[in-house]
C-alpha cells in the first residue's frame, strides 16, 4: 500500500541508506571485517560495571551527570574544558545530526572530503545542505589534500566536516594540518566539524580537542563506539564553545544517553583504559596486509594505527567485497562511499589471532 508523499520533503524522497544497513550480516563461518569497531571489543572493567549498576535507576529518567564531569576531567591535563563546553550524545551519529540541524539554513553549503563518512553527507542532504566534495583522487593514493579544501572554503561555507581519522581510509591528519583548515574557518567565521569517531586509537595529545580552546568556531565530535568498543551503548558528546553549545541543546533533549550508557562511560574514564594500545597490533596486521596486496591490490593513505583502511582492486571491472566474500570475509563494498566503486573495500582489521585468515583470503585473491 502507497502512502501520500506530497506532504514530504522532497530531500527525503531519493533512496538513502547508511553502509550500515546495506553491509550483510556475517554468519559463524564468516570473519566479520566490515563494521567500524574496537577488534578486541571492550575493556574487562564494563563487565564488573554492568554487574555493579543499580537497576532502580532505569525508573526514572536519566538525569546524572557522572558522565559529563568524566569527559571533562579526561581533558584536563590537555585542553581547558569546562561542563558548559560539553554536550553528551547517544554517539556521534546523533550528535553530527544535531549540527547539521543547526546549521541547515537555506542555501547553507558544506565543504568535505570524499570518500568520507557516509551519513554525514546523507545528513546534510537530506537537510537541504548542499555537499561541495573535494575528491581525493587514486592518483595520489587518496592522500587529503589539505591546500584544495582549504581553497574551497568562502564566505558562502556554513560549515566544513572532517573525519580525522578518515573513514573509509584510516588516514589521519596532524594538528599542524588541521589547524590550517581551522584558521581559515575562524577567519571566515566557517564552522569546522571535525569527527574524531576513530580518534581513541590515537594518544590525546595529538587529538583536534587540543586546538579547541584556541578557536570560537571548531567543534570536536567523539564517540565511545569504536575506540572503548561500546557501540551497543550509544554514547558520544561534542565539545565546543559555550554559546554555540546553548543552541545545540534547543535541538537535543535532556534525556540523551541512558543511565547504564552514563555509567559504564563514566567509569571506562575514569579507569582510564587506553584503546592506543591496541594501536601495536593494527601496524603489525597492516603492515602485513599490505605486503600480502601485492600489485593487484593497493591500499590507501592510511594511518596504521587506526584498524580501518581502504583497499583498491586495480581492475575497476572487479568486485572486491564479493571476492573476499568468497573467501568467507565480510567488508563494505567501497560502492557505499561516494565516489568509489565496487572495486574497493572498507576494510576493519581483525585481532592478530585472525589476522592469518585475512591475509590468507587477500594471498588467493592476488594469486588468482
Amino acid at each position: 500500500m502507497s502512502i501520500d508523499k506530497t506532504k514530504i520533503r522532497d530531500e527525503l524522497l531519493p533512496e538513502m541508506r547508511s553502509y550500515a544497513d546495506n553491509t550483510p550480516v556475517a554468519d559463524e563461518h564468516t570473519l566479520d571485517c566490515s563494521l567500524g569497531i574496537n577488534p578486541y571489543g571492550f575493556p574487562d572493567v564494563v563487565v564488573d560495571i554492568v554487574h555493579s549498576f543499580d537497576v532502580n535507576r532505569l525508573y526514572q529518567y536519566p538525569h546524572s551527570e557522572e558522565a559529563h564531569e568524566a569527559v571533562v576531567k579526561y581533558w584536563q591535563d590537555y585542553a581547558f574544558i569546562e561542563p558548559e563546553n560539553v554536550v553528551m550524545t547517544d554517539g556521534s551519529v546523533s550528535a553530527l545530526n544535531l549540527l547539521v540541524n543547526v546549521f541547515a539554513k537555506p542555501d547553507a553549503e558544506a565543504v568535505m572530503f570524499m570518500p568520507t563518512f557516509t551519513d554525514m553527507i546523507e545528513y546534510s542532504r537530506i537537510m537541504g545542505v548542499k555537499v561541495r566534495g573535494i575528491a581525493m583522487s587514486d592518483e595520489n593514493n587518496f592522500k587529503e589534500d589539505v591546500d584544495r579544501l582549504v581553497a574551497a572554503i568562502d564566505s558562502n561555507t556554513s560549515f566544513v566536516y572532517i573525519d580525522n581519522p578518515n573513514n573509509p581510509t584510516g588516514q589521519f591528519l596532524s594538528n599542524a594540518e588541521l589547524e590550517r583548515i581551522v584558521s581559515k574557518c575562524e577567519e571566515l567565521k566557517v564552522y569546522a566539524i571535525i569527527d574524531e569517531a576513530y580518534a581513541d586509537f590515537i594518544p590525546r595529545e595529538e587529538s583536534a580537542v587540543m586546538l579547541g580552546p584556541k578557536y570560537n568556531h571548531m567543534i570536536s565530535v567523539r564517540t565511545f563506539s569504536k575506540g572503548f568498543g561500546l557501540a551497543g551503548a550509544r554514547a558520544g558528546y561534542i565539545i565546543t564553545n559555550k554559546e554555540l553549545v546553548k543552541y545545540i541543546k534547543k535541538i537535543s533533549n535532556p534525556y540523551m544517553m541512558n543511565e547504564m550508557s552514563r555509567a559504564i562511560t563514566a567509569a571506562i574514564l575514569n579507569y582510564d583504559v587506553q584503546p592506543v594500545e591496541h594501536g601495536t597490533d593494527f601496524t603489525i596486521i597492516k603492515g602485513a596486509l599490505r605486503d600480502a596486496c601485492g600489485n593487484k591490490i593497493i591500499m590507501a593513505e592510511t594511518d596504521d594505527r587506526v584498524p580501518i583502511c581502504l583497499l583498491r582492486h586495480i581492475d575497476e571491472e572487479v568486485d572486491l567485497q564479493k571476492l573476499l566474500m568468497k573467501e568467507n570475509i565480510l567488508t563494505c563494498s567501497g560502492s557505499e562511499f561516494e565516489p568509489l566503486g565496487k572495486n574497493c573495500v572498507r576494510l576493519r582489521v581483525p585481532t592478530l589471532k585472525d589476522a592469518g585468515r585475512l591475509i590468507k583470503a587477500i594471498r588467493n585473491i592476488v594469486s588468482s
